[in-house]
């Protein structure tokens, strides 16, 4: 009997803190500790510790954890310097990287901080994405745009791998659509497992309009994994629990048993990638108890949809 075909199911984890002390002690759990990727968040508009400068300091301290950004913001910065800084972290990290990128720059002080006006942010993300692609092929580039423009520009060293697989964030049906026209995966953030069921609908259908395709194990999701009953702060657990158009429960799990049942409606969902955002006192215990219920998961896999072979 010929078994069915199984996606692969893999989870993360989100650091997104101040103390460099705490990165390092992360980063060296994740990489003993059997998890597949560290991501860290674009918070540089809001002060927040730029990505891309740690992710090669983590490439060049580990040697199998994968390194992603959830998400960058592509729109805020200039795509050559983006392609060339990722292209290095591909490098040292000898192809572990897993670009994310996404629109951001949603507060009026973050876009007068990237002098970056809010109509221009959607048109800039997907001109940008179209620059790195293109010079990610690491073959002579001439670009000429509505926002920037440049001369046979040739990124040295050559990426590791020849094609650069970008996914973007997105919650709204237009960013959905984007995801199908030129995303390559689909990484979501603030949306509960029957959003995401939709989402994954519209970007199937907006890819088959474009004439293109994205695998099926391209698609995650993002949840915020509580260890206490009181591991959210009050304001931190108002904010999360009043995200539009999602329920609390749908993205943010409180206990082992919580985040267990939360992955599970994903996965049934469509989802086989994720991000936890922790929250607990004493994050390595919370890592090592999570794998409980990660490793099981991930063991599994899911079930590719009807007619998909990749697994």
């Amino acid at each position: 009997m010929t078994s069915l075909p199984r996606l692969s199911v893999r989870v993360g984890v989100t650091w997104a803190g101040r103390d460099l002390g705490s990165f390092w002690t992360l980063v060296d759990a994740l990489e003993t500790g059997g998890w597949d990727s560290l991501w860290l968040p674009d918070l540089a508009p809001l002060g927040g510790i730029a990505p891309l400068p740690l992710l090669a300091a983590a490439a060049a301290r580990t040697t199998r954890l994968k390194l992603g950004t959830n998400a960058l913001v592509l729109s805020a910065g200039n795509p050559v310097m983006a392609a060339r800084e990722l292209a290095a972290i591909d490098a040292i990290s000898a192809g572990r990287l897993l670009p994310t990128a996404a629109l951001g720059l949603q507060r009026t002080r973050e876009r007068e901080a990237m002098g970056v006006p809010k109509d221009e942010r959607a048109a800039r993300l997907e001109e940008a994405v179209d620059v790195v692609r293109a010079l990610w092929t690491g073959e002579p580039v001439t670009h000429d745009g509505r926002f920037w423009s440049f001369s046979d520009v040739q990124l040295s060293p050559r990426p590791s791998r020849p094609k650069l697989e970008m996914w973007l964030g997105a919650r709204s049906d237009v960013a959905l659509r984007r995801v199908g026209r030129i995303g390559d995966g689909w990484l979501a953030a603030g949306v509960g497992p029957e959003r995401l069921r939709e989402g994954v609908a519209t970007i199937r259908a907006a890819a088959a309009e474009a004439g293109r395709t994205i695998d099926e194990d391209h698609y995650g999701a993002t949840i915020h994994a509580v260890r206490e009953p009181d591991g959210l702060g009050t304001g931190q657990h108002r904010m999360l629990a009043s995200q539009k158009d999602v329920e609390a429960e749908d993205h943010i799990a409180h206990g082992i048993d919580a985040v267990r049942v939360l992955l599970e409606r994903f996965i049934a969902a469509g989802a086989t990638k994720f991000v936890l955002i922790l929250h607990a006192r004493d994050a390595p215990g919370w890592l090592r108890e999570l794998r409980e219920v990660i490793d099981p998961l991930e063991a599994a896999g899911a079930p590719a949809p009807s007619g998909d072979i990749s697994g």
